[in-house]
C-alpha cells in the first residue's frame, strides 16, 4: 500500500491553522505533521482533541522551540508533500524590527529553503495577509481599486517607529516580495522543484477551533471583535472595526483547495474577501433577539444603517475576480461568522465556571 502524502503545517495552535489542521483532517486523506514551539505544554491538547488521528499516527507533531533558527525545518520537510505555512510573528513594541520584521522573513526563508532541499514538496502556501495589498493610507479612497497586483507601501522606517499595525503590514510585505524574489533568483519551480500559493485573506473572524482556546482581546479579527463586544462595548468602538472580513472556515478550506495543482495554479497570488462588509451593530442587534441566554453579555446599541452605509462608500474597492473564479464567491455572512465568536465566548465562560465550581467542590468537607 503506498503510503499517504503528508502535509507539513506550521501555526496550528492558532486561529486559522487550527481551523485548516480541522479541515485537513476532516476533508482529505492526507496526514499531517504540525510544528510546535511548546511541544511538550501543547502535544497533550492535541492529543485530546485528535486521539484517533494521534493514536494511528494521521497526526504527527514536530518541536522547533525557535522557528527563525537556521535549518530547523529540513528534517520535517523532507518527507512532505506542501507546505502550509501559517505562523508569524506578532513582535513587541520594544523592537519591531528585532521582534517581527527580522524574524517574518527569516522564517519563511528557512521554509522555502527546507522545501528546496526536499525531494517530494511540490508546493508552498503561505498565509499572508489582505493588508500587503493595502495602504497603508488608502482603506478610505474610494477612487481607489485594490486587486491581486497591488502591493502595501509601507517604508521600512514607517515599519520600524510602529505602531504594531505599521511593523505587521511591513514585515509580511517585505517577506512576500523577498519570498518572490527568492524563488526566481532559484530557477523558479523548475530550480527549487516547488511552486509558491501566496493567499492573501482580510480580518479574519469566526469560530476559534484551535487547541487551548481562550477568548482574549487581540489584533486579530477576533480579538479585535472580543474586544469591541466584551470589553469597550461602545458604538464607536464598533464602527471602528476593520470592515472587509472573511470566516475562519473559508481561509482555512482555500488553504486546503490550494493544495490542489490542477485546480489552483501556482506561483501566484490571491486576493480573498468577501463582498459584504462588517456592520458589527446590526450583528449585535440581531443575536440580542435571536440568542436571549447571550443578550446580556451583549452591549445595547442602536442600529445605524446609515452611518455604516456612509463608511461603506469611502471605502477602497476591492477587486477579487481573478480568486473568485479558483475559489468561488460562497462566503460565510458577516452576522453568521461573528456570531461564532460570541458562541465560543460564552462557551468558554461556561465550561470554565463549571470547572471552577467543581474544582472548589472537591475541597469541600
Amino acid at each position: 500500500m503506498a503510503q499517504k502524502e503528508t502535509i507539513l503545517l506550521t501555526g496550528a495552535t492558532g486561529n486559522v491553522g487550527g481551523a485548516i489542521l480541522e479541515h485537513l483532517l476532516q476533508t482529505t486523506d492526507f496526514n499531517v505533521n504540525i510544528v510546535l514551539r511548546n511541544a511538550p505544554r501543547q502535544i497533550p491538547l492535541f492529543h485530546e482533541r485528535y486521539a484517533s488521528e494521534t493514536l494511528t499516527g494521521r497526526l504527527t507533531f514536530t518541536s522547533i522551540p525557535e522557528m527563525a533558527n537556521p535549518g530547523v525545518f529540513d528534517i520535517a520537510a523532507a518527507s512532505a508533500t506542501a507546505v502550509i505555512h501559517c505562523a508569524t510573528p506578532v513582535g513587541s513594541d520594544s523592537d519591531w524590527v528585532k521582534d517581527m520584521i527580522e524574524p517574518t522573513w527569516t522564517i519563511d526563508h528557512s521554509i522555502l529553503t527546507a522545501a528546496q532541499k526536499s525531494p517530494t514538496v511540490k508546493r508552498v502556501i503561505i498565509c499572508g495577509t489582505f493588508l500587503q495589498t493595502l495602504g497603508p493610507y488608502n482603506l478610505f479612497e474610494p477612487t481607489t481599486t485594490i486587486t491581486n497586483a497591488s502591493y502595501n507601501t509601507t517604508t521600512f522606517e514607517e515599519a520600524k517607529a510602529g505602531p504594531w499595525l505599521n511593523a505587521y503590514m511591513f514585515s509580511k510585505t517585505d517577506a512576500e516580495r523577498k519570498t518572490w524574489a527568492w524563488h526566481e533568483e532559484q530557477g523558479g519551480q523548475k530550480g527549487t522543484g516547488f511552486d509558491i500559493v501566496m493567499l492573501l485573506p482580510p480580518m479574519i473572524t469566526g469560530r476559534s477551533p484551535q487547541v487551548g482556546f481562550k477568548p482574549k482581546s487581540g489584533p486579530g479579527g477576533i480579538g479585535r471583535v472580543y474586544q469591541a463586544l466584551f470589553e469597550n462595548k461602545t458604538a464607536e468602538d464598533m464602527d471602528s472595526i476593520f470592515p472587509i472580513f472573511l470566516d475562519t472556515d473559508d481561509v482555512a478550506r482555500a488553504h486546503v483547495q490550494a493544495l490542489e495543482q490542477d485546480r489552483v495554479p501556482g506561483n501566484q497570488r490571491f486576493l480573498l474577501a468577501s463582498p459584504e462588509t462588517v456592520d458589527l451593530r446590526s450583528v449585535v442587534a440581531r443575536m440580542r433577539k435571536e440568542y436571549a441566554e447571550v443578550a446580556h453579555r451583549l452591549p445595547d446599541v442602536v442600529i445605524d444603517e446609515q452611518g455604516h452605509g456612509r463608511r461603506k462608500a469611502k471605502l477602497v474597492k476591492v477587486d477579487t475576480s481573478k480568486s473568485d473564479v479558483v475559489f468561488g464567491t460562497e462566503w460565510r455572512s458577516a452576522y453568521d461568522s461573528i456570531k461564532e465568536i460570541v458562541l465560543d465566548v460564552v462557551r468558554w465562560e461556561k465550561e470554565n465556571e463549571t470547572a471552577r465550581v467543581a474544582s472548589t467542590r472537591g475541597f469541600e468537607y
